[in-house]
């Protein structure tokens, strides 16, 4: 890392060119590419954090895009596979029916029995025209919601790189304000889950199928990570969430932590402060951090962000 008070780097000449890519708001950074001491890390690494929190957005709206066209392309396939079957079948009747017009000229009975049957293997012949046009504007479709999903991950790839690129900025002014932390404080009898870490108001932000049900942390791998209250904590598979953690707080809410590296003793009841876990990227992450929820009396999760801000500064 370069030089400084704190140790710390504030790069973020790769994170300027967000706007262009993810068409959102500009934070009020720093654009130089030089090697410069962050003057205020937390100040720094928090802008960080509120910009990967809104390119994590993107990444998962763009998800969905894609996730969209591919059901629409396989509502075209399933009809292009009928009107495949479609066209064969009226093709093999038009090859029948090759000659069959001017012989329904020629033997028919009467001028009348005869004009009915020409018309009829006319018709015949139309729809297969028909389906055979269908099938034409249908694989255009086709190529053009192919070339749409393409368009897409490439989108996606560049937020992806976007966050990658705006990684290093977050993680070295998350890891100069810990080398200046004290031993954690109570606050209202809780103590903050991640001391030292980065984070930004993103409860309620869009995900892929769903709403964040709280506040994304950021740290590097391995940061322990402390009971909030006093309570019973247990770990388990949390999905997406990778490995959990879930504190029944002695106050009556419930807390849970994912995206863990590592469990740190068994299921027990803990006192806050104490570590339960490790920072990790477990489950669907893009980099190392603390999910962190609270669910007032054990219900419906609540924007935790004001406690938060309470507790960690």
């Amino acid at each position: 890392m370069g030089g400084g008070q704190f140790g710390a780097v504030f790069r973020v000449a790769a994170i300027g060119a967000v706007a262009a890519v993810v068409g959102i708001g500009l934070l009020p950074l720093p654009t130089g590419a030089g090697a410069a001491p962050a003057p205020d890390p937390k100040q720094a690494a928090n802008q960080a954090a509120a910009w990967r929190q809104q390119l994590e957005t993107r990444y998962d709206q763009l998800g969905d895009q894609i996730n969209g066209i591919h059901l629409k392309v396989a509502v075209l396939e399933a009809r292009r596979a009928e009107l495949r079957a479609i066209t064969g079948q009226r093709a093999a009747v038009a090859y029948k029916n090759r000659d069959a017009k001017m012989r329904a000229m020629f033997e028919a009975t009467s001028a009348d029995d005869g004009l009915r049957t020409s018309q009829l293997i006319d018709v015949a012949n139309g729809a297969l025209y028909q389906a055979l046009g269908d099938l034409t504007t249908l694989n255009a479709q086709l190529t053009d919601q192919r070339n749409q999903i393409e368009d897409q991950r490439k989108q996606q790839q560049d937020v992806l790189d976007q966050i990658n690129a705006g990684s290093e900025v977050l993680y070295e002014n998350v890891a100069a304000v810990m080398q200046t932390l004290g031993p954690p404080e109570l606050v209202d009898g809780m103590i903050c889950p991640l001391p030292g870490s980065a984070y930004a108001n993103d409860f309620g932000a869009p995900r892929s199928g769903h709403t964040h049900q709280g506040n994304d942390m950021f740290a590097p791998t391995g940061t322990p990570e402390l009971a909030i209250v006093n309570g019973n904590v247990t770990y388990g598979d949390g999905g997406g969430g990778g490995m959990g953690a879930y504190i029944a707080g002695d106050d009556g809410n419930r807390y849970v932590y994912y995206h863990l590296s590592q469990y740190v003793g068994p299921p027990r009841h803990v006192t806050a402060g104490e570590v339960i876990g490790k920072v990790g990227s477990t489950g669907d992450a893009t980099g190392p951090h603390l999910h962190f929820e609270i669910h007032p009396a054990g219900g419906a999760a609540a924007d935790p962000y004001p406690t938060l801000q309470r507790i960690c500064g």
